[in-house]
Parts: C-alpha cells; structure tokens; sequence
C-alpha cells in the first residue's frame, strides 16, 4: 500500500503508512509517541518497534480485543501461531 493511503499528515509512519490525525490521537491516547518524523511498527497484539532503532516500546495493549475474542472481524484475523 502507499504510504499516503490512509490520507496521512502527521509525518508519523505506522506500519509503513502515514497516520491521519484522527488515527495519531486515538493511537497517541494508548500510548504511542508522537515525535515527527519517525516510523513504528505496531503488531497485532499491541506491541510497538521503533522501525529505525529495532528498540521495543511499551505496548498499546490489546488493539482489536472483539477480533481476537471472535476470531474474525472487519477483514482481519487472528494470526495463527506457526511452531
């Protein structure tokens, strides 16, 4: 996907794409820094890897708990554990 995708400005990358600010404030209130410039990797458990460091910040916490409870929901899915 583009990085401009999500009609991103706040010069702040999660997972690659350009956060709106909408999506920053939501994100911002779990937790998340809101330094410019930077780029995060965020996993589907909640935790967070700042993408030029490697450094693991705190978690977010459980992102999508219905999805996980449920096990399917708006075009996502659990991911499977792979021994």
């Amino acid at each position: 996907m583009p990085e401009n995708c999500a009609a991103g400005n706040t010069e702040i990358l999660v997972n690659g794409r350009e956060l709106h600010q909408k999506d920053l404030d939501l994100l911002a209130g779990r937790g998340l820094p809101i330094t410019k410039h930077r780029s995060y990797l965020i996993e589907f458990s909640g935790r967070v890897l700042d993408e030029r460091t490697g450094e693991e910040l705190d978690s977010l916490g459980k992102l999508a708990p219905t999805v996980e409870r449920v096990k399917h929901g708006f075009g996502m899915k659990v991911p499977s554990l792979v021994a």
